[in-house]
């Protein structure tokens, strides 16, 4: 870390990294919000909203590359930089092909649904402020890991009671409608899980 203060006072950083990545993060928390919302009315207006989202969330994404192609300097390790934005794109590509999922093969919200889409929306939610936290309390960002780790797990747990019920009910067409559905936001919040694992490393690296 001395290394790295020497070379950002010798070429100081151009570019605010912490800002791009907190403004993607707020983003994807704001677009698995509008899905939550969806699921409670199917409103055009949540569907509308979830769009602008993940739209920003992506030219967010865009602008952060091309910067850190252009960057000499960068506050921390910009693979870590890299990749952890690029996950957090997938999170979000999973959690908006749920919505689009569901429309496709006409499967209505049930309970496993929200209760998944509201594991994620916490995850992302503490996500979010683990990555505000970077700057200039990464020691404070690190307490939070736990708790997204563990939205994760719900959400895994969650996928399986889902499975199990429609499984059991005996209607195959509708568990494999389900199961899409379900593995679309188990798959976000894989990628989330991932994304922490960026952010940990970060951390310990600033630490």
């Amino acid at each position: 870390m001395e290394n790295r203060g020497i070379m950002n006072r010798i070429f100081p950083v151009k570019y605010d990294f912490y800002q791009m990545l907190e403004a993607q993060a707020i983003a994807d928390s704001d677009a698995i919000g509008a899905l939550i919302s969806w699921l409670d009315g199917a409103a055009q207006a949540d569907e509308a909203s979830l769009n602008e989202a993940v739209k920003k969330a992506d030219n967010g994404r865009k602008e952060l590359e091309r910067k850190l192609v252009e960057a000499f300097s960068t506050p921390f390790d910009r693979g870590d930089i890299y990749y952890i934005s690029i996950t957090m794109a997938k999170s979000l590509d999973y959690a908006n092909s749920t919505l689009i999922a569901m429309k496709a093969f006409e499967v209505e919200p049930d309970d496993i649904i929200r209760s998944m889409a509201s594991k994620l929306k916490l995850g992302a939610v503490t996500f979010t402020s683990a990555v505000g936290m970077l700057q200039n309390t990464p020691k404070k960002a690190e307490l939070l890991i736990p708790s997204i780790r563990m939205a994760h797990m719900d959400i895994e747990q969650l996928y399986r009671n889902g499975m199990c019920a429609v499984f059991s009910s005996g209607d195959a067409m509708n568990a494999l409608r389900h199961r899409e559905v379900y593995h679309h936001l188990k798959d976000s919040s894989k990628y989330l899980d991932d994304a922490v694992d960026i952010l940990h490393r970060i951390i310990v690296r600033l630490t």
